[in-house]
């Protein structure tokens, strides 16, 4: 196995537990996983990208794990839209019909980026920002929420070791296919490094301080 095809499938596997994770403590606190707006994104992005990248790179290990992600977040968006209006103040219909019409925004968005850069850069530069944004709205749901609700440290762990061998692979190795070394991806995997990181201390502390005053 090459470097590339390590980083990538630490990555994969990374995202998948990310993903499994959100799952079950959505499904335990019956709630969702992962902030709406980044999973929208997230999504569309799956979507987009799965059916073209095949076509591209065939059976490389980002089409088999870009299609298990695609799964996966079928999942997490059926989660949403069963329980996220508990978490809004707006009509069941308005909040259905909010939710549609920003997936299909983001997928118009997917497909201008596509146009625009093309596969390759379409889908690093946009999974990158899309990857910082969910950083800081995981951040912004822990203050939103009370105790863990929809969180844990495995998920938070997970994401921080699916993002950070993209950001050594595109930001510092370089990729024959993904155009060599792109010096802003450094800069981007590097805030979200912080970012994750701070998100990691801050759901520990929490936990830590749900099981202190937890009686025994």
């Amino acid at each position: 196995m090459t470097t590339s095809t390590i980083l990538l499938t630490i990555c994969g596997i990374g995202w998948i537990i990310t993903y499994i994770e959100a799952l079950r403590v959505g499904h335990r606190d019956k709630s969702y996983g992962i902030p709406f707006i980044a999973l929208g994104l997230n999504f569309t992005w799956e979507l987009y990208y799965t059916l073209p990248g095949y076509f591209e790179f065939g059976t490389h290990v980002s089409s088999f794990f870009n299609a298990f992600w695609l799964l996966l977040d079928c999942g997490i968006l059926y989660m949403y839209f069963n329980y996220g209006i508990k978490e809004v103040s707006t009509k069941k219909s308005t909040f259905y019909i909010q939710a549609i019409v920003y997936l299909i925004g983001c997928m118009i968005l997917q497909h201008f980026v596509f146009q625009w850069v093309g596969i390759v850069l379409g889908a690093l530069y946009m999974g990158f920002l899309q990857c910082i944004l969910m950083s800081i709205l995981f951040i912004r749901m822990y203050y939103r929420r009370p105790g863990l609700q929809g969180q844990s440290l495995i998920l938070a762990i997970a994401k921080f070791v699916g993002t950070l061998p993209l950001t050594i692979l595109f930001g510092i190795i370089g990729s024959k296919r993904g155009g060599g070394v792109h010096e802003p991806i450094l800069y981007i995997g590097s805030v979200i490094f912080i970012l994750d990181v701070i998100y990691i201390y801050l759901v520990a502390k929490r936990l830590k301080s749900l099981k202190l005053s937890t009686p025994e």
